[in-house]
């Protein structure tokens, strides 16, 4: 089998590739059922059943939104609005097309909901189609401030032919630098500004920045925060000033995978749902509209219940990480106020793979006081899926300890991994 699967990859990741590649011999249809079987066995072992996942970017959904997922329904094309699909027979699947985005809006107390996106990145594109054209230049926050892959030129506004351009930012104050916002506004002519982060560890101070992009767009990507504010919890973006939300229906919202635009401006959501279809999107899986509208309607009745085990879990494992040695993001404000830990390791990579071997999978993110280009410092934690899976402040010591074991005292990770396999299965 080919080993060249991606010749412009780095030398890491063709190296894996080789590797793998070396061991897939059997492709007839029997042989790979067999070897996707095993990939997936192995994997739920390691990673589900046996694995302390502490990556913010992950969830599970509930056992009653796992229940509708259904893959023959994703498996065919669904395209256009209900009662004038280009394909007929679909007329049931208008109840999903109208329930998901009804219940979605509710939550998010906005008027308008575009749930067919597959991505929040892909929802981001959409904004970025509507709203920009080639040339334009877009203010997002520095990579080092959390700012995601698709606010920055390598991933979506690249493709869109934008100029980016990183906001001030006050790292102490962990938001945007509302002294420098003014002058930074007059000089760059932004036709949208980009807040929301990959690591939150605070609520950005949305009215305050609404008020000085005064008619500039502000668009709020909420992909890692909208399970705590479709809970009512951590800030209400739209309330407070932003014209645009965003959002993954994965990570702290706990649905399937897709992306959601939201907003209250009628003519802004026709534009933003234009450019998902039938600009970006033709068909697209309506099958992820069932669990969403299972997952919407479950954090409508909980009331704020799990977020607010989410943040509580949050602060309870950084202060312990902290009495443990680490030096963690926020201490002088109480570490967070979301489900995000920020912890600095000083080489973010390394620890992260040392802690992968010891069954504790998280990820390394750059810190809002590093230096420009310096590789990330940080581990980012999130507290999220350990909150669903029932871990409390006992198991969250514990989680400390083998961290702390594995980074700061130098114990071999496989025999802390024996010790996690331990704790996560007794859950």
């Amino acid at each position: 089998m080919s080993k060249e699967v991606a010749p412009w990859a780095s030398p890491i990741a063709r190296s894996r590739i080789a590797e793998v590649a070396a061991g897939l011999t059997d492709l007839s249809p029997e042989g790979v059922s067999e070897t996707v079987r095993g990939a997936l066995r192995d994997h739920a072992r390691k990673f589900d059943a046996e694995g302390i996942v502490l990556y913010a970017g992950t969830n599970l959904m509930s056992p009653a939104a796992r229940e509708v997922a259904d893959s023959l329904v994703s498996s065919r094309p669904s395209m256009g609005w209900p009662g004038e699909k280009y394909q007929s027979g679909l007329d049931h699947l208008d109840t999903l097309e109208v329930l998901a985005p009804t219940l979605v809006a509710r939550l998010l107390g906005a008027r308008f909901a575009e749930v067919r996106s597959h991505s929040a990145t892909m929802a981001n594109l959409a904004v970025y189609t509507a709203l920009t054209e080639p040339g334009d230049t877009i203010a997002v926050l520095p990579e080092r401030a959390g700012g995601h892959t698709s606010h920055h030129a390598v991933g979506a506004p690249g493709i869109r032919g934008l100029r980016v351009v990183d906001l001030p930012y006050d790292a102490d104050a962990f938001d945007v630098d509302l002294d420098a916002l003014p002058e930074f506004l007059e000089r760059e002519q932004p036709r949208l500004v980009v807040i929301g982060a990959s690591l939150l560890l605070f609520p950005h101070n949305i009215a305050a920045i609404a008020e000085l992009v005064e008619d500039t767009p502000l668009l709020y990507d909420a992909s890692h925060m909208a399970g705590l504010v479709a809970a009512g919890r951590f800030q209400r973006p739209l309330a407070e000033g932003a014209d645009i939300l965003t959002f993954s229906t994965y990570k702290s919202f706990g649905g399937p995978p897709g992306g959601v635009i939201a907003t209250d401006d009628a003519a802004l959501a026709e534009r933003l749902s234009t450019a998902v279809f039938p600009g970006l999107t033709a068909n697209y899986d309506a099958g992820r509209l069932a669990p969403l509208a299972v997952t919407a309607a479950e954090i409508m009745a909980d009331e704020g219940a799990y977020a607010d085990r989410c943040i509580a879990n949050a602060r309870i494992l950084a202060a312990v990480l902290r009495e443990e040695g680490f030096t963690v993001a926020g201490a002088a404000r109480g570490f967070t106020d979301s489900h995000h830990v920020a912890v600095d390791v000083g080489d973010g990579r390394a620890a992260m793979d040392r802690l992968a071997d010891a069954g504790i999978y998280l990820s390394a993110i750059g810190l809002p006081w590093q230096a420009p280009g310096e590789p990330d410092r940080g581990l980012r934690i999130g507290t999220q899926e350990v909150t669903r899976r029932g871990f409390g402040e006992d198991e969250l010591r514990r989680i400390a300890a083998m961290m702390a074991d594995v980074l700061l005292r130098d114990a071999d990770p496989a025999t802390v991994r024996k010790a996690a396999v331990r704790l996560r299965t007794s859950l």
